[in-house]
C-alpha cells in the first residue's frame, strides 16, 4: 500500500463503517485494523485488513507505518465484573495503540471520546476517556479529539433501534427519573465527515460533536413512540429500578440493555452540548422518516460482537 493511506480501527463495525465510507468518498485509501470476525465487508475489499492486536507491538507499528491519519474509535462499552475486558483495560490498549502511532510516524490521530468527560469523575466509563485524552494531548502526534454526545442513524443504531423496540413491545415505558434532562444526538454521516474534516486539519483540538436539535429526554421518547406509530404510556422511574429492569431483559435477550454509567451520564446531561453544534441532519425529521421501520427486531449488541481472542471481547 501506498504512503498517504489512512487507518480506521473498527472499519466493519458502526462509526468506524462510516468514516470509512467517507474517506473512500473522499477518494483516499484505508486500511482497518481490527480483531472481529464475521462481520460483512461492505466496501468489497477496497479496505486492507490487519489484526488489532495490542500485545504484537511490532504488527501494530508496521500497520501504522505510513499513515497520513489514525481514527481511533476503538473503545470498550461495557466493564466485566470477572475482568476479562474493562476500561482500565481500554485504557491500557489504546496508550499501546498511541505509542505504536508514534513510533510509526503517524502524522495526525482523529481519536473518539465521549461529550462531558470530565464531569463525571467517579465512574471507570469516564475516568478512562479521561485519562485517554490526556495521554494523546501529552503525545508529540497531532491530534483531534471528537466528543460525540449519542448516535443516530446507520444500519447498527444499537441504542436507540433497541429503545424503539422496547417501545413497540410494551405498553409501558419508563424514563430515568422525570425526564427533564438534555439529549442532542447526532447523526452518524455528520459525525463522519466532522472526523474526516478534523484529519484534514493540523490544528490540535478537542471538539464537541452534537445535532442541531436538543431535546428534554421525556420528549425525544415520546417523539420515538409517534414516530413509529404507537401510543404508549411514558412514567417516571427511580433510576435505579430501571437499571434492574434493563438488566432483567438484558438476562432474557442474552445483551447488555444499558449500562450504568449510560443512565448516568444522559441524567447528568452529558448527552447535550452547550457549544455550537456541527450537525446538519435533524433528529425529528429523521426519525419521521424513518420510525415506520425502526425498532421491528432487536439489535443483539453483545451477539454481533465477535473477536479472534475470546478473552479480550474488546469493543469496536
Amino acid at each position: 500500500m501506498p504512503e498517504g493511506f489512512h487507518v480506521v480501527t473498527g472499519a466493519f463495525g458502526y462509526s468506524g463503517r462510516w468514516i470509512t465510507k467517507e474517506l473512500i468518498s473522499r477518494g483516499k485509501t484505508v486500511r482497518t485494523l481490527t480483531n472481529a470476525v464475521g462481520r460483512d465487508d461492505p466496501f468489497d475489499g477496497r479496505v486492507e485488513v490487519h489484526p488489532l492486536d495490542f500485545e504484537d507491538h511490532s504488527s501494530l507499528v508496521n500497520s501504522l507505518y505510513g499513515a497520513d491519519v489514525l481514527y481511533n474509535t476503538y473503545w470498550v462499552r461495557y466493564k466485566d465484573v470477572k475482568g476479562g475486558y474493562a476500561h482500565d483495560l481500554a485504557v491500557n490498549n489504546i496508550k499501546k495503540l498511541f505509542h505504536a502511532a508514534e513510533e510509526a510516524g503517524v502524522s495526525r490521530i482523529v481519536h473518539f471520546s465521549v461529550a462531558h468527560p470530565h464531569k463525571a469523575p467517579d465512574w471507570s466509563y469516564f475516568q478512562g476517556k479521561v485519562e485517554v485524552e490526556t495521554a494523546l494531548q501529552s503525545s508529540s502526534l497531532s491530534y483531534a479529539i471528537i466528543r460525540p454526545t449519542v448516535f443516530f442513524g446507520g444500519d447498527r443504531d444499537v441504542l436507540i433501534n433497541n429503545m424503539a423496540w422496547l417501545i413497540r413491545k410494551f405498553p409501558l415505558f419508563g424514563v430515568f427519573g422525570f425526564g427533564n434532562y438534555p439529549i442532542q444526538p447526532i447523526h452518524i454521516s455528520d459525525v463522519a465527515k466532522v472526523s474526516v474534516d478534523q484529519g484534514e486539519s493540523k490544528e490540535n483540538i478537542i471538539l464537541d460533536v452534537a445535532g442541531p436539535e436538543k431535546f428534554k429526554y421525556i420528549d425525544y421518547v415520546r417523539l420515538i413512540a409517534k414516530s413509529i406509530g404507537v401510543r404508549r404510556v411514558i412514567i417516571p422511574v427511580p433510576p435505579i429500578s430501571a437499571w434492574m429492569v434493563g438488566k432483567l431483559v438484558g438476562i432474557y435477550l442474552d445483551d447488555r440493555v444499558i449500562t450504568r454509567a449510560e443512565i448516568k451520564g444522559l441524567m447528568n446531561g452529558l448527552m447535550a452540548t452547550d457549544q455550537i453544534p456541527v450537525g446538519k441532519i435533524k433528529f425529528s425529521e429523521w426519525i419521521s422518516n424513518n420510525g415506520n421501520t425502526l425498532g421491528i427486531r432487536y439489535q443483539n449488541d453483545m451477539k454481533e460482537r465477535r473477536y479472534h481472542d475470546p478473552k479480550k471481547k474488546l469493543e469496536i
